[in-house]
């Protein structure tokens, strides 16, 4: 039995969303915008399928996967498709997959540049965490004991006198972490919200 709710990003239930279980487990390209699958297309099966209600449940019968990893999405009019991965060793005695509650946020881009305002020539190297669509769950004696949803992108600046610019595919709302050592060896922190569908911030070194 595979059972879930799920919600938007203001706890409210969302219906008519399709929750398909499959075996094996997926992943999203961000830059080919396809999803990746990483056992091979010929061992893809659906276990299980439904439709969440007007209380953002859902909850039916499934196939019992023997691999080790099982995924499920979400789909909805409404949401980018969101994916999960989960691990089948602690399910497998009790065939409860008595999923925690699943939250579907709308699709954000952040516009992110540097720019070098103290001269320095130095050339960084900056850690950006973000929330991805992704998300892997792990399990302990059929407990969810963490779920992941972090993804992250490395990116080296003041390689030039030009500003540095990336986009950033994410989600919102969340919150977007940029890391990096600066001429002094210091960790350099700065926290972004997202909150709209586009947002443009300027780490300033």
């Amino acid at each position: 039995m595979f059972s879930t709710t799920v919600v938007d990003g203001a706890n409210n239930p969302v219906e008519n969303v399709e929750v398909v279980v499959y075996s094996g487990f997926y992943s999203y390209d961000f830059q080919s915008s396809s999803f990746t699958k990483f056992s091979p297309a010929d061992e893809d099966f659906i276990l299980g399928s439904g439709i969440t209600d007007s209380n953002g449940d859902v909850s039916f019968l499934m196939l019992v996967n023997t691999d080790e990893q099982t995924s499920f999405s979400l789909t909805s009019t409404d949401y980018p498709r969101r994916n999960i991965s989960i691990s089948n060793g602690n399910y497998a005695g009790t065939l409860d997959y008595n999923i925690p509650t699943q939250t579907l946020k709308q699709s954000a881009v952040v516009n992110l540049s540097f720019s070098n305002t103290t001269a320095v020539t130095e050339v960084f190297n900056a850690s950006i965490f973000f929330e991805s669509l992704n998300c892997s769950q792990f399990t302990e004696e059929g407990i969810t004991t963490e779920v992941v949803c972090e993804d992250r992108e490395f990116l080296p600046f003041n390689q030039s006198t030009s500003d540095t610019f990336i986009d950033i595919e994410t989600v919102y709302p969340s919150i977007m972490t940029v890391e990096y050592e600066d001429a002094t060896g210091a960790l350099i922190t700065e926290q972004f919200m997202v909150t709209n569908a586009t947002e443009n911030y300027v780490v300033q070194f």
